[in-house]
C-alpha cells in the first residue's frame, strides 16, 4: 500500500505539486528539502543555519509518517558548494549515534530551486514498524 503525506505540520504546503513522505510499504521517501520555513522563507545565509533549518524539516517530515531519525538509511545532499559539505557534517554528527550513520551521496549542483539556498537534502527512511 502506497500512502501520501501531502501536508505536513510545521513544514510550508508544497510549493509544487508533490508528496513530502511516500511511504511505500514500510520503505520513506522523502522529498528533497531545503532551508524553509513554515512560512516558505529561506532560514539563514550559512551552510549550518540551513543545515540545521533542514534537518528540522526533516524531523517534521518523518514524524508526520511514524518514523524519526533513527530509521534514515540513505542521505543524498545537493550542494551549491561541495567545499562547504564539512559544515554540514557537523550538523549531522550531533543527530545520529556514533557508528549507526546513514549511507550518504554528496552532489554539487549548480543551482538549487531558489536563489539563496546552499543546500537540499533528501532521504530514505524505513518506518518504525520495520
Amino acid at each position: 500500500m502506497i500512502k501520501y503525506y501531502n501536508n505536513v505540520p510545521g513544514l510550508v504546503d508544497p510549493l509544487e505539486p508533490y508528496s513530502y513522505v511516500v511511504s511505500a510499504g514500510q520503505t520513506l521517501y522523502l522529498a528533497g528539502q531545503v532551508a524553509l520555513d513554515k512560512n516558505g522563507l529561506i532560514v539563514g545565509t550559512t551552510m549550518q543555519e540551513q543545515a540545521t533549518q533542514i534537518w528540522q524539516n526533516i524531523k517534521f517530515a518523518l514524524n508526520a509518517a511514524g518514523s524519526d531519525l533513527e530509521n534514515i538509511v540513505k542521505i543524498n545532499y545537493f550542494l551549491r558548494d561541495i567545499r562547504e559539505l564539512n559544515d554540514e557534517i557537523e550538523i549531522r554528527k550531533t543527530l545520529f549515534k556514533t557508528n549507526k550513520f546513514p549511507a550518504v551521496t554528496a552532489i554539487q549542483a549548480a543551482a538549487l530551486g531558489l536563489p539563496g539556498l546552499l543546500l537540499e537534502v533528501d532521504i530514505v527512511a524505513v518506518s518504525n514498524d520495520a
